[in-house]
C-alpha cells in the first residue's frame, strides 16, 4: 500500500511530503560509497546517518513525488567535484535530503531517510519495503566479510532503475520537482562545489572515522 511520508529537517524549518511511497514505487537501498560518506562528513552528520559500515540508507524515488511545502528558502546543494552528483540538504540545520544528477532529464532523487521522521530507524522496511540492495560495498568500513552488499551496483538494479526513470519522465515528473526550475531546467540552488583543499579535509575526516570504526 502506498503511503505519503512527511519530510522534515531536524529543526523543522523545512517540511514536505514524499508521496506514494511503496516498495514498487522506488528502490530501498544502502549505499556504502566514499562520496556518500564524505557528504555526511561535510554536513557533520556522519555519526547520526552512517551505519556501522559507513552506509547511508536511501529511498530512490521520482522527484515529482517529493514536495517541499514550506521552508524552500533553506534548500541548499553541494558537489564534491564540478561534475559530481548534486547533494541536497537543509541549510538551516544541515539535514541531508537527497541526491540527484545535475539535469532534470534524468528524473530521480535518492532520498536520505534521515529527513523522513516517520521511518523507524530500527525497522525502516515498514515504510520503505524490503531492502533491495546494498551497493558499493567495496568502500564499506570495518569487517566486510558478513556484509550483504554488492561491490559496485548490480546491472539488474541499473536496468530496473532506468525503466522506472523512463516511466517517471513520460508522465512528466521531471517538470514537477523542487530541485529544478520548471522553466529553465536550472538547479533550484547554486551548488557549493568543494575546492581541492576542502575535499582533502573531508577525506581526512573520513579516514579518522574509518579508523575509529575498525
Amino acid at each position: 500500500m502506498a503511503t505519503d511520508l512527511p519530510v522534515s529537517c531536524a529543526c523543522g524549518k523545512l517540511k514536505g511530503i514524499a508521496k506514494g511511497v511503496a516498495p514498487k514505487s522506488g528502490n530501498h537501498i544502502i549505499c556504502y560509497c566514499k562520496d556518500c560518506q564524505l557528504f555526511q562528513h561535510f554536513l557533520g552528520t556522519a555519526d547520526a546517518v552512517l551505519d556501522a559500515h559507513g552506509g547511508t540508507r536511501i529511498f530512490q524515488m521520482s522527484p515529482g513525488r517529493f514536495e517541499i511545502t514550506s521552508g524552500s528558502e533553506h534548500l541548499k546543494c553541494m558537489r564534491l567535484s564540478p561534475d559530481g552528483i548534486v547533494r541536497w540538504y537543509a541549510g538551516c540545520c544541515n539535514t541531508p535530503l537527497g541526491n540527484t544528477v545535475a539535469t532534470p532529464k534524468m528524473p530521480f532523487v535518492g532520498v536520505v531517510t534521515q529527513c523522513l521522521p516517520d521511518v523507524d530507524a530500527e525497522q525502516p522496511e515498514r515504510a520503505l519495503g524490503p531492502l533491495k540492495h546494498g551497493v558499493n560495498g567495496r568502500s564499506a568500513l570495518g569487517d566486510r566479510e558478513s556484509l550483504d552488499a554488492h561491490d559496485s551496483i548490480p546491472f539488474s538494479m541499473l536496468l530496473d532503475f532506468m525503466v522506472k526513470m523512463l516511466r517517471w519522465r513520460l508522465r512528466g515528473d521531471h517538470k514537477r520537482t523542487p530541485f529544478f526550475d520548471a522553466g529553465s531546467g536550472e538547479l533550484s540552488a547554486a551548488p557549493n562545489v568543494l575546492s581541492d583543499a576542502e575535499l582533502e579535509a573531508l577525506k581526512e575526516q573520513r579516514a579518522a572515522f574509518t579508523a575509529s570504526a575498525a
